[in-house]
């Protein structure tokens, strides 16, 4: 028998995720490395100028999903009028910073954690900390340190990565793709929980009249 997805669908669920961070820190490059992962990077590749989004089958521990990443321009011009149709409907968050760019990994905290409350609701959104460019550890200003106090203050996982030699590349997706679908799998559990719970329970009226008549036939056949 055919192996078939969590859902008990042969489709996929397909499940839209963003790309947040400073212009430069490698959102589209870790994208296009996802997306191509035999392809030479191109390392002039422009800022995103707008949205960007591409579409990735992707593995979980409960079967194969379909991400719908969502790439923006990290230029405050831009997200700012943008960032309102950007995180609709969307399931997770790749936040992205610089190793060697301290002021990256500052922006994280200081505007886009403010952005991701201001147009979205962070609790319900599952995240992921990345910081990209791993192999340039030469050059580090972000320590691994810094990085998981900043996930135990927001509540989320990390990785390193690098766009340039792939590394992680696609296990970052994945990792946040898995959360989002067992989420997915969770909410779609208990509500059918809940809609058995209702059907097992039927609605009854208790009539008080009718009680108090039984009651009076028991104490007379006892003879009490």
């Amino acid at each position: 028998m055919a192996n078939r997805t969590a859902t008990g669908a042969g489709k996929p669920p397909l499940y839209k995720i963003v790309m947040l961070g400073d212009s430069g820190v490698g959102k589209t490059s870790l994208v296009a490395r996802l997306t191509n992962p035999d392809r030479p990077l191109n390392h002039d590749i422009s800022a995103t100028m707008g949205i960007e989004f591409d579409t990735q089958m992707l593995d979980t521990p409960h079967g194969k999903v379909k991400a719908q990443i969502w790439d923006t321009a990290g230029q405050e011009r831009f997200a700012r009028v943008l960032l309102p149709t950007y995180f609709r409907k969307a399931k997770g968050v790749i936040l992205v910073y610089d190793i060697t760019n301290a002021k990256s990994f500052e922006s994280l905290s200081e505007r886009w954690m403010v952005q991701l409350n201001d147009h979205a609701s962070s609790d319900d959104l599952a995240k992921l900390l990345v910081g990209n460019k791993s192999d340039l550890e030469g050059s580090r200003e972000v320590s691994r340190e810094k990085a998981q106090q900043f996930c135990q203050e927001y509540g989320m996982e990390m990785l390193e990565t690098s766009a340039k030699s792939g590394e992680n590349v696609l296990k970052s997706f994945e990792q946040l793709i898995g959360i989002v679908h067992d989420r997915a799998l969770a909410a779609t559990k208990n509500k059918s929980g809940i809609q058995g719970m209702n059907k097992a329970v039927p609605h009854q009226t208790v009539n008080l009249e009718d009680k108090n008549k039984d009651a009076n036939a028991a104490e007379n056949a006892c003879g009490c």
